[in-house]
């Protein structure tokens, strides 16, 4: 890894979090986002999942990922930075399905309903955990985006991205740039 600050942020989720310390927050979404989808992050043991926290997690993770990518947390850029990662780092996704995963972000992180509307779109979804495709249409206004695949997505996502972090000193001088407000927390 290019720094220990990238090291503490991308630190493998199952790796023990022992307080007191500094912790990446990266790292410790992804503890979450696995908790929530009913995995112990230590012991991969199974419990049982809570959906909607757990799609909550991993699209806070994308928004996260994007201010590091983009290497700025402009106001009224969240949009472009979220699609902007996953166009990068999810795989082939069409337009439509970029831009419906970023409206169940709307619909969960702010409202936590699964009902979003654009000037052109109306998006009513339902959200499973089956390993099924990414996102489904079943109707203009009906899409199901399966959990299970957009997490596997994200994490596939990460292990791109690192890899591009490694190679890129313009990517790594925008990590850099975030890394003090959104890289790290001190649990005691």
């Amino acid at each position: 890894m290019f720094s220990s600050d990238a090291e503490l942020f991308f630190r493998d989720p199952s790796t023990p979090a022992v307080a007191p310390g500094r912790f990446g927050i990266l790292y410790l979404l992804r503890r979450d986002a696995l908790q929530c989808l009913g995995i112990h992050p230590d012991t991969r043991e199974r419990v049982a999942p809570t959906i909607w926290p757990a799609t909550m997690t991993v699209l806070a993770g994308v928004d996260l990922l994007g201010k590091f990518y983009a290497g700025n947390d402009e106001v009224g850029k969240v949009g472009d930075r979220f699609k902007g990662f996953i166009t990068r780092y999810f795989q082939q996704l069409s337009q439509d399905e970029k831009e419906a995963i970023y409206q169940l972000r709307n619909a969960l992180l702010h409202s936590f309903g699964l009902y979003s509307k654009t000037k052109s779109a109306t998006f009513r979804f339902t959200v499973t955990c089956s390993g099924r495709a990414l996102v489904t249409r079943a109707d203009a206004e009906s899409v199901l985006v399966d959990l299970s695949t957009l997490h596997r997505n994200f994490e596939d996502a990460i292990q791109r991205y690192t890899q591009d972090l490694e190679g890129s000193a313009e990517l790594q001088a925008n990590f850099t740039n975030m890394f003090p407000s959104y890289g790290y927390t001190n649990i005691g």
